[in-house]
């Protein structure tokens, strides 16, 4: 059975590069009113601690959502008229780990860091793509290192302690595992805050929760958020290492066959969907050379070969398509 599977080969990833996609030849807007980003870790850790009730209250009152947000979901030190509230965030803001991330954060961001650059154009593309949709305003922070994203109805957060880079000793210390520690740097940033807000603006809809449409669906996301950046690779934003790309195109007909053959593509089995769709070391009945989540990519792959099909098929037409398995059916996927 393994047999099947090929290791490496290198001429898919030449033939998969000539290709140009419609939607990206389509210059980013320069005319548009560019998303509000606030790099709140350094307005908050410019407080001096000892002063905190009066500095932070007008910086909550200044960012009511977020500061709201990031002291109840994100710190977790409750509500900002609870008894202990500024001694849960002196201690916080005081804490030797905490101050150790500021500092790698303010050494590794810059005050314009190019990640804002991408998201200005990510967004107005998006705004560009999608007019009637809400623009989100991006909020920075730190953690602790414990929570990469954090997401509400009009903003989307992005820890920046958590995009160290994968050589960050932190990482290691506190157990996180060496397939997320490899895209925990900068450069990931963007497609993971685009990505974020795609979820919360196009929430699955189908009402067969079965492994293809959520397969599809995690697909419509991927391509979406390529087509909001691209000029960066496909590895970088599905998060793959270049080998385990290349493992993905070698193997493409080979994973197709598998879910066939095994009868996964129908399943509603939440374990075994799970185990296919979210992060992990290798996708699940797969070899060890393929990345996790290597079934989103063949997600990706099969609108991919829909829009390509149906060139009358604009991005919102796409996302409102209502049952994902037409997406399927209409793409005529044969890999």
């Amino acid at each position: 059975m393994r047999s099947k599977w090929i290791v490496a080969a290198f001429t898919a990833l030449a033939i998969q590069g000539c290709k140009q996609n419609r939607f990206d030849s389509v210059p980013t807007p320069k005319n548009v009113e560019p998303v509000t980003i606030v790099r709140f870790e350094k307005e908050l850790f410019a407080m001096n601690p000892d002063s905190l009730e009066k500095s932070y209250s007008t910086l909550a009152q200044r960012y009511p959502d977020f500061s709201k947000l990031f002291t109840e979901g994100i710190i977790r030190i409750g509500k900002s008229d609870s008894r202990d509230f500024y001694r849960y965030l002196r201690l916080f803001l005081t804490d030797t780990m905490v101050q150790n991330a500021n500092r790698m954060v303010s050494n590794t961001f810059s005050t314009n860091a190019e990640f804002e650059d991408k998201l200005q154009d990510a967004f107005a593309r998006y705004s560009y793509f999608f007019p009637g949709k809400t623009l989100p305003s991006v909020y920075t922070y730190i953690s602790g290192y414990n929570l990469s994203l954090a997401i509400d109805d009009s903003l989307v957060a992005v820890g920046l302690d958590r995009y160290l880079g994968k050589n960050t000793i932190q990482y290691s210390m506190l157990g996180i595992p060496i397939y997320l520690q490899r895209k925990m740097h900068p450069g990931k940033i963007s497609s993971d805050v685009i990505r974020a807000w795609l979820y919360s603006a196009f929430p699955f809809h189908d009402s067969i929760n079965n492994l293809l449409c959520n397969m599809i669906y995690e697909g419509q996301i991927m391509y979406l958020t390529k087509r909001m950046l691209p000029n960066q690779p496909d590895s970088l934003i599905f998060g793959f290492t270049p080998q385990q790309y290349k493992w993905c195109l070698n193997n493409e007909a080979a994973m197709w066959t598998h879910l066939i053959e095994n009868k996964l593509l129908f399943t509603t089995n939440t374990v075994d969907i799970n185990k296919m769709i979210n992060d992990a070391p290798f996708t699940s009945g797969c070899p060890k050379e393929s990345p996790g989540r290597a079934v989103v990519w063949i997600g990706y792959r099969i609108v991919e070969r829909f829009m390509e099909r149906n060139k009358n098929i604009e991005l919102q037409e796409l996302m409102k398509i209502k049952y994902y398995q037409d997406i399927l059916n209409m793409a005529k996927y044969k890999p």
